[in-house]
């Protein structure tokens, strides 16, 4: 009798997709949010979608465009973009539930703007300030993405707003922000380790301290600035909407997650 032993991939694949459910498990619970952060319009709502549909195409404009002038250091650089914009689809497939239509919008212009503009049509090379730019403007986009998280964490597992709560959402977004930058910057040092003698390829850090440490507080002015943009904008939000409840569900589905493993 021959008994043949599960392979370890696919044991790897089974564990992975077990996680993947008992995500799934708890998000749809809540109803699926149909909805904008400015408006809860269905009509706006689905112009935001179908925009974002179509400009999530643009990505793939340096990807086909560059197999006429092909250099695998860039090439890698935009497959890795165009991840990035679909992985909020993806996360809304995996998971059922809706991402909020602007902060998709923000992230598809966030990815462009460096994939698109800065490396295929070569902003980078051609405007010295752009990569700055482009930290600060990426600092606010990630507070978009992980502030309303943080603060849905906070007022399902706090019940209320504390006299400190807005300090408390802020530096631990701020963290979050910072700590992703330090990511970055050692994906761009390794990258730059890797392909630094490939023809073509632009030195990411250009060999330079004063480049790390502006990438460092550009993404620090990005944060602060995107902090208080959605601060103040759920404030005046939540006075012709329940902004709160919306971002509690957010928190409760992450709770009962973490309480669940």
């Amino acid at each position: 009798m021959i008994i043949l032993n599960t392979p370890v991939f696919s044991k790897t694949l089974k564990k992975a997709k077990d996680e993947f459910d008992k995500i799934h498990n708890f998000l749809v619970r809540d109803p699926v949010v149909k909805e904008t952060l400015f408006t809860s319009n269905s009509k706006v709502y689905t112009f935001l979608r179908v925009l974002n549909v179509f400009f999530s195409f643009v990505v793939f404009i340096p990807i086909i465009g560059s197999f006429w002038n092909f250099n695998f250091p860039h090439f890698l650089g935009y497959l890795l973009s165009a991840f990035g914009v679909y992985l909020t689809w993806i996360f809304e497939w995996v998971t059922k539930s809706t991402i909020l239509e602007e902060i998709r919008t923000i992230t598809i212009i966030q990815i462009s703007l460096h994939s698109v503009f800065g490396m295929w049509f070569e902003f980078y090379n051609n405007i010295e300030i752009y990569d700055f730019i482009l930290h600060v403007t990426g600092g606010v986009w990630l507070v978009f993405l992980i502030f309303p998280i943080v603060m849905g964490t906070e007022l399902i597992w706090t019940k209320m707003k504390m006299p400190f709560f807005y300090l408390k959402v802020l530096v631990i977004t701020i963290s979050i922000v910072m700590t992703l930058g330090v990511f970055w910057e050692i994906s761009e040092f390794v990258s730059d380790l890797m392909f630094r003698n490939y023809p073509g390829y632009r030195l990411a850090q250009e060999d330079s301290l004063f480049d790390t440490m502006t990438d460092f507080i550009g993404n620090f002015l990005g944060a602060i600035i995107g902090s208080q943009i959605f601060w103040y904008t759920l404030k005046k939000l939540n006075t012709s909407r329940d902004i709160d409840s919306l971002l509690e569900r957010m928190g409760s589905s992450l709770r009962d997650y973490v309480n669940s493993l």
